[in-house]
């Protein structure tokens, strides 16, 4: 049976690690590296201004201390910026997750997704599968206010059965999913009624536009060359 499934991106986004850490990472990785580059390009310099190594190693210290300095520098200001940056993104995120949370049209698609999966315990009644695939796979129109009162009060509805059918015991356990399937009888039914009411709608929409362009552009389409 078709599935209308909906998972935010906290469900399916792999764990992901926080910025600053990923920097601070890096750098400490490319510390002995970046020193040991800093070392072979520093006696190059050297033998070239000098014509040998006589006295480098004396200035060893001297080229540790201002290379442990710099990168040190560089690496807080590096961690630093990518702290901010990742502050920004997750409050970023957020806003966009509470605009998501408050589109009514989001939130129908995932009460639906809820009814279904919460029902998939109920599912070896054939009555209920086949009343659960005609839901599934009814053309909802999750921006209608109509088929988000349905969505809702199908996720309420599933709810309780669901928790009912996992607490009950014998034939108990058959007179749920015969409430079940006849309540789900009921909202295919709506569905199927609003179905056909948003198709007339369209259908009158449509005729109504026809009616204008004939109105406004006439039949001869010559004349609008």
């Amino acid at each position: 049976m078709k599935r209308a499934e909906v998972r935010s991106s906290s469900e399916t986004a792999a764990p992901r690690i926080a910025p600053w850490k990923f920097v601070a990472g890096v750098m400490v990785h490319l510390g002995v590296p970046a020193y040991l580059l800093l070392l072979a390009v520093t006696i190059v310099v050297y033998v070239l201004k000098h014509g040998a190594t006589d006295g480098f190693f004396s200035l060893l210290p001297q080229v540790s201390l201002y290379f442990v300095a710099l990168y040190a520098t560089a690496t807080i200001a590096l961690t630093g910026v990518a702290a901010l940056a990742g502050l920004i993104g997750r409050a970023r995120s957020r806003r966009q997750l509470a605009i998501v949370g408050r589109d009514p049209a989001i939130r129908s698609t995932q009460a639906l997704s809820r009814a279904v999966g919460a029902l998939d315990a109920l599912t070896h009644d054939p009555a209920v599968e086949s009343a659960l695939h005609m839901i599934a796979n009814a053309p909802w129109h999750h921006d209608d206010e109509r088929f988000q009162q349905v969505s809702r009060d199908l996720d309420k509805a599933a709810g309780t059965y669901a928790t009912a059918y996992a607490s009950a015991r014998g034939d108990q356990r058959q007179e749920v999913s015969r409430l079940t399937a006849e309540t789900l009888r009921h909202f295919a039914q709506t569905l199927d009624d609003l179905a056909q009411d948003t198709g007339a709608t369209a259908t009158r929409n449509a005729q109504t536009m026809a009616g204008y362009i004939a109105s406004k552009y006439g039949d001869d389409l010559d004349s609008v060359r």
